[in-house]
């Protein structure tokens, strides 16, 4: 994922040192996105860090693109909102700037708010004629007023009747006395972006190292696919902080805590849903078996069963295997289960293929090579494909490989790109997969000798897990918004879509938006009738104000 930075506290932390220089550091540190302060008066004293529309058109902008930095939206430092409409709307235009934070006024007596909410209101709306969007930043005096039972930031965020959006500071909600959770989760409607500030027995510290808990910050401003924004003031080596808040973030991409899961079936003719069941823990990749009419799905490293009549759940007997992910697939008679075996040991990570008697029984090693993750079973029987990571000329390339079924000589069918999710086509000539070979992930097929690779999808998502029905007619697949992740990531518990094609690539059609990702639909979960699919949907469990 990409995370950003908010750069009022870096620059003046590094008051004195060239913004070329810093803005390189920023990039090296793992910084995607900045967030400027721009200022449509002088502030004396402050110009390093609040710059004029001037400076940020002639200096500024041409040091961040130079090094990489895009830019997500700009704190606004105005007298007059809409005296300064002119200059906003060439920032949006010329420069493609759409988010533009204010703060409430010094004084919260009911009038001056009353008085802001009307100034911002009307700011709001002649903004969005250009395709911009006003957003209101808290404060720690806006958090801690309470007016009518309310934040004096919420209060006036209502008064601007839906027109404004929400920047919250979490740190300045913590040292006002307010649960960050709570507050985001409560006006998750109105929130279009989260800062990430700290507080210890009310003295600014390091993110991370105060009162803050991340994660769960974290977990809903990825659900809800919003920038995630640094605001780190106090530091004696800002970098170095700014690296390890990355770092940490990071580490929260995998994190799946406090969610339930829900196995559902969709309708791809009809969009009716049916929840079949909801899970108190964490499910993935569900597997419909057409013989039985039943499921097979991952979960705590074991695969488990689902009944729809009994509503009984049964762990199936994977011996020595029992770290399986969410790539796991069935033989064409159903006789046989693939799963991909993870460990974590004395060779450091690893992924193998193994098949067993789909009923339970001794795995047979497949891919003594590692990593390699399964995803197709030809329709013959005879082969396995799947996405393995393996050092070419010196290089860790990911790409497709097929194996005979029983084990064998791997064959490498890609080479360019990162590829994953090979699944055959019902006849058995293609393999269908996604890769970024052109830059986002998008849908491919190739045949299965190497030859005739063809693009399937061509948009600004990332597109993952392309799924063939059993008449070979369809195609759905899972879809993530451009910018919420890098074209190689399929994160957990993030806002996804389900679309469906035809076969020749024809045809697209958005089918749902939930909330899902990297376990929802792995593997291929058509049911047999070519009209209906299986996928995981799931709920983040949080605290409510």
């Amino acid at each position: 994922m990409n995370y950003g930075v908010q750069l009022f506290g870096v620059l003046n932390n590094l008051k004195g040192r060239q913004p070329d220089e810093i803005f390189r550091e920023l990039h090296n540190a793992g910084v995607a996105f900045v967030e400027p302060c721009i200022t449509m008066f002088p502030i004396p004293g402050l110009d390093h860090a609040f710059w004029t529309v001037d400076s940020f058109h002639d200096l500024y902008l041409p040091l961040l693109k130079k090094n990489g930095l895009g830019i997500c939206s700009v704190h606004l430092a105005s007298q007059n909102l809409l005296a300064d409409l002119p200059r906003i709307r060439e920032l949006a235009i010329h420069d493609g700037i759409y988010q533009f934070v204010v703060k409430s006024p010094q004084s919260l007596s009911k009038e001056k708010l009353q008085q802001t909410a009307i100034e911002y209101a009307s700011a709001a709306n002649k903004m969005k004629e250009f395709g911009a969007e006003l957003l209101l930043h808290n404060e720690l005096t806006d958090a801690q007023t309470i007016i009518d039972g309310k934040t004096a930031y919420e209060y006036l965020a209502d008064l601007c009747l839906g027109n404004i959006g929400l920047q919250v500071d979490t740190g300045w909600l913590l040292a006002a006395g307010v649960d960050p959770e709570s507050f985001l989760w409560s006006n998750r409607e109105r929130v279009r972006s989260v800062h990430y500030k700290d507080f210890l027995a009310g003295t600014e510290t390091m993110i991370g190292k105060g009162d803050l808990q991340i994660e769960p910050v974290f977990q809903f401003a990825r659900a809800i696919g919003l920038p995630q924004i640094l605001d780190q003031d106090q530091s004696s080596d800002i970098l170095s902080d700014i690296t390890a808040v990355i770092r940490k973030l990071h580490g929260c991409e995998g994190c799946r805590s406090a969610t339930v899961s829900y196995l559902n079936i969709l309708d791809t003719e009809t969009g009716e849903i049916k929840t079949l069941r909801r899970f108190d823990d964490i499910i993935e990749a569900p597997n419909w078996k057409k013989n039985s009419d039943t499921f097979l799905y991952n979960a705590d490293g074991r695969i488990w069963e689902y009944d729809p009549v009994s509503d009984g759940t049964h762990m199936i007997d994977t011996g020595e295997c029992d770290a399986c992910n969410n790539d796991h697939v069935l033989s064409p008679d159903e006789k046989r289960i693939g799963v991909s075996h993870m460990t974590f040991g004395g060779e450091g990570f690893t992924s193998r293929i193994y098949t067993m008697p789909a009923a339970g029984g001794e795995p047979e090693l497949i891919t003594p090579n590692t990593p390699s993750f399964l995803h197709g079973w030809s329709p013959d029987g005879k082969e396995l494909s799947y996405c393995a990571f393996r050092e070419i000329n010196g290089k860790r390339e990911v790409d497709i490989y097929t194996i005979p079924a029983e084990g064998g000589e791997e064959k490498r069918i890609t080479n360019e790109g990162f590829n994953d999710g090979p699944e055959y086509s019902p006849d058995g000539a293609y393999i269908w997969f996604n890769s970024t070979r052109l830059g986002l992930m998008q849908i491919w097929r190739i045949r299965t000798d190497g030859s005739e690779c063809t693009q399937m999808t061509d948009n600004e998502r990332n597109n993952w897990f392309p799924h063939i029905s059993p008449d070979g007619k369809k195609v759905v697949y899972i879809s993530y918004r451009k910018g919420d992740l890098k074209p190689d990531e399929h994160l957990p518990n993030m806002t996804v879509e389900i679309w469906r094609m035809d076969a020749d690539g024809s045809h697209k059609e958005k089918l749902i938006t939930f909330l899902g990702g990297q376990g929802s639909m792995n593997v291929n979960s058509w049911a047999a009738d070519s009209r209906r699919i299986a996928f995981i949907s799931y709920e983040l469990m949080h605290k409510q104000m």
